[in-house]
């Protein structure tokens, strides 16, 4: 079990916390723009695409914050 006991360790977290939630949040809003473009259903599928981002966005930082503790 590391501890974060080095600042340099606690700044690296926070910021593996912050890129991996926005990069999945942006993932998902291109992916359900792109679906809407196929399917012709503005907003629907971005709207989908944003909350699935969300959510696994969130799993995604709770692994990893596991992983730190």
């Amino acid at each position: 079990m590391p501890k974060i006991d080095n600042p340099w360790r606690a700044i690296t977290l926070v910021s593996l916390i912050g890129v991996d939630l926005a990069v999945c949040v942006i993932a998902g809003v291109y992916l359900g723009r792109y679906v809407d473009n196929l399917l012709a259903t503005k907003p629907w599928f971005m709207m989908i695409g944003l909350l699935a981002g969300l959510g696994i966005g969130v799993y995604s930082v709770y692994r990893i914050v596991r992983g730190y503790l």
